[in-house]
């Protein structure tokens, strides 16, 4: 069975794809996507999404490739990001959406008519990358400007020639859509994903003196022992030598076997408190905004008779302190990594049973099936 909706016309699906430079930024973009979305044009900006369920990067593309237009807004972040050819990891949402621009953009021989360039003042238009240099630009904080590029995306224009004898109004009107809601994700982790996934942990080391005159140690052991060793490169560049605040947070979970009484969980995380104090000096409105943490998780199975948990529980006690690093391996022997070592104060000895009885425990996704809370 067919269906036609008579007179019905599809709204002109749009992405706008932007860097987040400030809040100002964000706020015009929104104000643009708000806008276009009242004048009949279907604007998607990341700001609409809380988590899509397929990540970022796959979310991103799906947006690129299945919009009919793409606004690229040209701010000096943006171009900063474009041009960066370093191999760092920052800004990757911005070089992921520019890579792919570009590869369509040559794909098309440059016969362009897809990536739309915008800037959000008469200061920004030293910012439009090389490759979108060519195109028509608008500067949307002009309103004559702003209403030309809506009239292109819906194919519509004043400057078409009109039929001949005819003397039609050649503008078109289309039934404005509803605004959508901002919301805003943070996402804030220790855990290098990629790395951690290289690294490949396998399993945990204790380093406790038993003349009590230093503080112990809990070893990381990784089957990819250099990737290991970049991971806490990366931790120490970021927190230095101390962990002062204690964002890295290490829980031990124990009792999780009935047949296995030795068995026990660690999840390595964020400290939700820690990162939401530091997002709400730094200008976050947390109470409408949705926070996402990336942890990792590993469960350890000591011999019978192993002694090792305890013993480093008695030197935590009574230090009030410890240390984390990863530990090399060579010729078949655990060596403590010395110069990657962080100090830390804060640590979480629980029972599953203490975890279990709420999902909003912060351990509680160590137990969780997926469907059990968000983003499993």
């Amino acid at each position: 069975m067919e269906v036609f909706a008579e007179g019905y016309m599809k709204a002109i699906k749009v992405f706008i794809s932007y860097a987040h430079e400030s809040d100002e930024v964000s706020n015009s973009v929104l104000m643009l996507a708000n806008k276009m979305r009242a004048e009949g044009v279907d604007a998607e900006i990341d700001q609409y999404e809380e988590a899509p369920p397929e990540g970022w990067p796959k979310w991103m593309m799906r947006q690129i490739q299945q919009s009919e237009y793409v606004l690229v807004v040209c701010t000096k972040l943006f171009y900063d990001r474009a041009n960066d050819f370093s191999g760092g990891r920052q800004g990757l949402g911005v070089k992921w959406e520019t890579n792919i621009i570009l590869q369509q953009l040559y794909s098309n021989s440059t016969n362009n008519k897809k990536f739309i360039p915008v800037v959000l003042n008469d200061k920004s238009g030293g910012f439009i990358p090389l490759p979108l240099e060519p195109y028509t630009y608008y500067d949307v904080s002009i309103e004559s400007k702003l209403i030309s590029l809506i009239d292109r995306l819906k194919g519509v224009s004043k400057s078409k020639r009109p039929p001949i004898g005819g003397g039609e109004e050649v503008r078109e009107e289309r039934s404005s859509l509803p605004p959508k809601d901002r919301k805003t994700l943070f996402i804030t982790s220790v855990i290098d994903i990629d790395l951690w996934n290289e690294a490949r942990w396998k399993g945990m080391a204790f380093v406790s003196d038993p003349s009590l005159e230093s503080p112990p140690i809990i070893g990381f052991v990784f089957e990819n022992s250099q990737k290991g060793a970049e991971i806490f490169d990366g931790l120490r560049a970021r927190f230095g030598a101390i962990d002062a605040d204690d964002e890295i947070r290490i829980s031990f979970i124990e009792a999780i076997s009935t047949t296995q009484p030795l068995a026990y969980k660690v999840q390595v995380s964020t400290d939700w408190d820690v990162a939401a104090k530091r997002l709400g000096q730094n200008g976050a409105k947390l109470d409408s905004s949705l926070m996402m943490f990336i942890g990792r998780i590993h469960e350890m199975n000591p011999p019978a008779g192993s002694k090792n948990l305890e013993v480093f529980k008695h030197a935590y006690s009574y230090f009030g302190k410890y240390f984390i690093t990863n530990v090399d391996v060579r010729g078949g022997e655990l060596s403590p990594n010395f110069g990657n070592m962080i100090a830390k104060k804060k640590i979480n000895f629980r029972k599953k049973s203490d975890v279990v009885g709420s999902k909003n425990d912060p351990d509680y996704v160590v137990f969780a099936k997926a469907g059990d809370v968000p983003g499993l």
